[in-house]
């Protein structure tokens, strides 16, 4: 069964309709090729049970495309009725009211009444879904200029910077933020590769959204730290103030982890999918917005990682065996030699220092540091 009479058009204007209709689409930002393929089929009715089983598939599988599909057939809903325009001839129309209206007294007023307003109503309803499918272009054309801009952090540096609605943000080392010049009504948005500490604005009508690689961190006002590095397999969230709600996306399928309370640490496994949490003393894991490195029972495997960033080095342990060696000290405005004599003095290891190299591109390798176990 076809609906929305689309077996009454033309082979000429079903193609024109399948034209639109697949533009409307790629404007609206979907991209599965063989969903946009199917959608004119599962639309007008003319499709196998075999098929709209994929599209039926396609619907239940997130929130998102379900809203896709329901915007799709406003769409599809919209492009008979504009082919009907075309055809419409208003002066016809008028006259043919004026003819209805010189009939004989004795006609039935009811019945002219009725004339006039389907008359009239039919270019109504043609305008209305011409201003669906204009309103609905020029949404998706304002959201597609909207201008991004990112703002980095060097290695060994810590910036901080106000967006525009008053959110004060830290970027640590080897860190950058990407976010829009302006937010968009529903949502203010970013997305960070490093780590950050976020003082947010609250504003209870407009969330804010951090996107750390899966892991998304939604919050109204609050305080806290993000630490998000390429190399890592884990995404950190440690909560100073306020709340945060966690989730993830993996597959099109969304996951709830919950809210996080003050003092809280969060780590997101990208392998496993879950997240552990644990309390915490959140002063070490915050101290670099102040320019400190503060070690408190943490590995050694932690430490060099830490180390490597902030001095942009690359830092190797040669000695399985000083793996999991807990070390404590804190760190301020050290040269890295300043930390590896301390390092070697409170702690039973030694280091040796290979210089960077010039690569035939002009470049230069990153400077290395080998830590072994210090021999009696």
């Amino acid at each position: 069964m076809c609906v929305l009479n689309f077996c009454r058009l033309k082979n000429e204007q079903k193609k024109n309709a399948l034209s639109i209709f697949k533009i409307i689409m790629r404007k609206m930002g979907i991209s599965f090729r063989e969903i946009e393929e199917l959608l004119p089929g599962y639309l007008s009715g003319e499709m196998p049970e075999k098929d709209r089983a994929i599209i039926d598939q396609w619907r239940n599988e997130s929130f998102e495309n379900e809203a896709f599909y329901n915007e799709s057939r406003k769409a599809w809903e919209a492009i008979p009725l504009l082919h009907e325009m075309e055809q419409f001839d208003s002066f016809e129309a008028l006259k043919s009211v004026h003819e209805r209206l010189q009939e004989p007294e004795h006609a039935k007023w009811w019945n002219t009444i009725q004339q006039i307003a389907a008359i009239l109503l039919f270019p109504v309803l043609i305008y209305s879904g011409y201003v669906t499918i204009r309103n609905l272009s020029l949404k998706k054309l304002q959201e597609e200029h909207i201008v991004m801009q990112t703002i980095s952090s060097r290695q060994g540096t810590v910036s901080q910077f106000v967006l525009e609605d008053g959110t004060k943000i830290w970027l640590n080392s080897g860190s950058e933020l990407q976010f829009p010049t302006h937010f968009n009504e529903k949502m203010r948005e970013v997305k960070l590769k490093g780590e950050a500490f976020f003082e947010v604005t609250k504003n209870i009508n407009q969330p804010f959204r951090v996107n750390a690689k899966e892991l998304q961190i939604d919050v109204l006002g609050t305080k806290f730290n993000v630490s998000n590095y390429d190399d890592d397999v884990s995404t950190e969230v440690i909560l100073v103030e306020g709340k945060v709600k966690l989730s993830a996306e993996n597959y099109q399928v969304r996951k709830e982890y919950g809210m996080m309370h003050p003092g809280e640490r969060a780590t997101y496994n990208e392998e496993n999918k879950n997240v552990h949490s644990i309390d915490v003393e959140v002063t070490k894991y915050i101290a670099w917005r102040d320019g400190e490195l503060i070690f408190h029972d943490d590995i050694m495997e932690d430490v060099v990682k830490r180390l490597s960033r902030w001095y942009n080095v690359e830092i190797v342990i040669n000695d399985s065996e000083i793996s999991n060696y807990v070390y404590q000290a804190t760190f301020r405005n050290e040269t890295l030699s300043q930390v590896l004599n301390l390092l070697e003095i409170s702690a039973p290891i030694s280091y040796r220092i290979v210089d960077s190299k010039v690569l035939p591109n002009g470049e230069f390798t990153k400077q290395k540091v080998y830590l072994m176990k210090k021999q009696n």
